[in-house]
């Protein structure tokens, strides 16, 4: 498997950190997760140009639309 180093300022460390305690988990399945997110991302909204990536509260009602150009 593939080892790679990666360098981050003291903000995005205290990111990560957060974000791994928050969920219980580590800084590395982290930055997994949100390495999987953005694939998703990138497939579904970003590479098919007329497609919208909207957060929407629990009676599907759309609070937030994100728009890639």
């Amino acid at each position: 498997m593939p080892r790679l180093t990666i360098e981050f300022n003291d903000d995005v460390s205290k990111i990560l950190e957060t974000l791994a305690e928050k969920d219980g988990t580590t800084k590395v399945d982290v930055l997994r997760r949100a390495l999987a997110l953005y694939n998703y991302v990138h497939r579904e909204a970003i590479e098919k140009k007329d497609h919208k990536l909207s957060i929407v509260d629990e009676k599907d009602k759309v609070v937030k639309e994100i728009v890639f150009t």
